[in-house]
């Protein structure tokens, strides 16, 4: 089926303007879908905040029983230090997974009832509804994060950052991290249109963002051969790049070549999924609807 081969554009009802004509600053309000979604089933908002805070208890367990009050240091991460990561990869790894398609208007939902065909006939583009919804979704996760932030320096789990430079510099590979972790969620969601589920694809994604992010463990302790591997992928843009940097294990003189590197990945990612976008407007599989 071909969305892109019309020979007419459809006619326009009197009393009707034209589509291109309607104001696009509108679209800005995608970016409530998220939180609005969250807000209407507001029991989610509990579970993730009970998921978010289990989590961060047993890490703290963890490496307290680890170091056992010793006050030695492991690959470059005292006792603090390695709270201090877990608990901010908690925040940003597991609270923007939990939310990811919490609003449903993901392209496998759309697919098997048949309204992604919506996607395409609206006065703004797939590529654009999304882009604005996954922002929303990015400055809602962000906001449980900050909440988190705050709370955990309040009860002492959390280090402040070692200098003001490596805060501007973590603000700055955080911004870069979320655009990867939205391109990374994006081009797995895309595989639905040449598939018939996505399940195979998103749980194999999903290991590989947790593993290999360092939300799971900090890729400081992985083997030496598979942390320069790990160091190298868009999965680690996403997470131990900026709590790296806010623990001071990658000192703020030095970040550049990661911050670098986390940019590449943004543009690499999104020319992919615009060759993802343009050929899915041409191969469109609707099981429903």
């Amino acid at each position: 089926m071909s969305l892109t081969d019309r020979s007419a554009p459809a006619p326009q009802p009197a009393d009707r303007p034209d589509p291109a004509s309607w104001p696009l600053p509108r679209a800005h309000r995608l970016m409530t879908l998220v939180p609005r979604t969250e807000w209407a089933y507001r029991p989610r908002i509990a579970a993730t905040a009970f998921v978010i805070v289990t989590q961060v208890f047993l890490y703290v367990l963890l490496w307290r029983a680890l170091y056992g009050g010793s006050g030695e240091t492991v690959v470059g991460l005292d006792m603090s230090q390695a709270i201090t990561y877990s608990v901010l990869a908690t925040l940003m790894g597991t609270g923007r997974v939990i939310m990811e398609g919490a609003s449903q208007e993901t392209a496998q939902s759309k697919i098997r009832d048949g309204s992604v065909v919506f996607w395409f006939v609206r006065p703004l583009s797939a590529r654009r509804y999304c882009a604005w919804r996954g922002l929303g979704e990015s400055l809602y996760a962000t906001a449980w994060l900050l909440v988190g932030l705050a709370v955990g320096v309040a009860c002492g789990l959390v280090a402040l950052p070692p200098s003001p430079a490596a805060a501007a510099v973590t603000v700055l590979a955080y911004g870069l991290g979320q655009i990867v972790f939205y391109q990374i969620g994006l081009l797995v969601d895309l595989t639905s249109f040449w598939t018939i589920t996505s399940f195979g694809v998103n749980r194999l994604a999903a290991f590989a963002q947790l593993l290999l992010s360092g939300g799971l463990i900090p890729l400081w302790f992985f083997p030496d051969w598979l942390r320069a591997v790990a160091v190298h992928l868009p999965f680690a843009a996403t997470i131990n790049v900026p709590v790296s940097l806010y623990t001071g294990r990658i000192p703020a003189a030095e970040c550049w070549p990661y911050v670098a590197e986390q940019a590449l990945w943004c543009v690499v990612l999104a020319l992919l999924s615009r060759v993802m976008w343009q050929r899915a407007a041409r191969r469109l599989l609707v099981l429903g609807g």
